[in-house]
Formats: structure tokens, C-alpha cells, sequence
């Protein structure tokens, strides 16, 4: 898998009222804006491992103070994983053809009649950073 490994979050894509745009902000900036609650700024310490077996597992650290017996309800549930000192969130599968990498985005649905292709393509920037969602991930040391 051509982005096989642990990808971390470098920029968010954000909505400005002023320009009613996304705009693309670096995760530090992001993490310093105060009128931000801490519910919003969770998900940017989140990280993304791209497996060779076709998945993409969307890692979230556990807290320092989460009970473990919490943990253990979680992990016994199904829904979770363990991986190293996170809880994998989610999985979504990945594929690569002709050197093309997509994930499923899980999207239903019809447009006009056409069904929609679930399939999104990661593209790779210039610095070798990719775009995942509304994420810019680089490689985690």
C-alpha cells in the first residue's frame, strides 16, 4: 500500500464566516484559538494508520483519566480496537489501482440519478503530505 504506515494531522480545513469558505489552518494555530472548546480541538490529536491489508484505522490517544474498566466496556463491545495507547474510532477501507489510492467514505446515495462512487480518491501534495478527508496528514515520526 503506497501510503502504508501512521500519517498524524499537520492542517484542518475550517469554515470562515468572514469569506464563508474553508479555509486551511495549520493545527497549532488551531489549537491556540481560544474560542475554540476542547471538543472541537480533540479530533486534531487523532492519527491514521494506513494498514497493507486495505485499511485505513483512525486512532484516538485514551486520556489519561479514562477508567480502565471504561476501556475494557469498550474494547469487549466490538466497536473499538486497542492499538499501542490509542482506541481505534473507525475503519474504513482502502484499495490502490493503477497507483491511484481511495478510501470508502462510506456516501449512499444518488445524484440526478447517478449512483454516487463511495470511493474518494487520497491525493498527494507536492511535499509529500496527503489530503484525507478535510485533513492534511503527514508521516507520524
Amino acid at each position: 500500500m503506497k501510503f502504508a504506515g501512521l500519517w498524524k494531522i499537520k492542517a484542518a480545513a475550517q469554515f470562515d464566516a468572514a469569506t464563508l469558505k474553508l479555509v486551511e489552518k495549520p493545527v497549532e494555530d488551531i489549537l491556540a484559538d481560544e474560542s475554540l472548546d476542547d471538543g472541537e480541538k480533540k479530533m486534531l490529536h487523532a492519527k491514521f494508520l494506513f494498514t497493507e491489508d486495505g485499511w485505513v484505522k483512525t486512532l484516538f490517544p485514551i486520556p489519561d483519566d479514562m477508567p480502565k474498566e471504561e476501556i475494557d466496556e469498550m474494547l469487549a463491545s466490538g466497536e473499538f480496537e486497542l492499538f499501542e495507547n490509542s482506541l481505534v474510532i473507525e475503519k474504513k477501507a482502502v484499495k490502490e489501482e493503477d497507483g491511484v489510492v481511495k478510501f470508502d467514505s462510506g456516501t449512499k446515495g444518488e445524484v440526478m440519478g447517478e449512483a454516487v462512487d463511495p470511493w474518494v480518491e487520497i491525493k498527494e501534495n507536492d511535499d509529500g503530505s496527503i489530503k484525507f478527508f478535510t485533513y492534511t496528514l503527514v508521516k507520524a515520526e
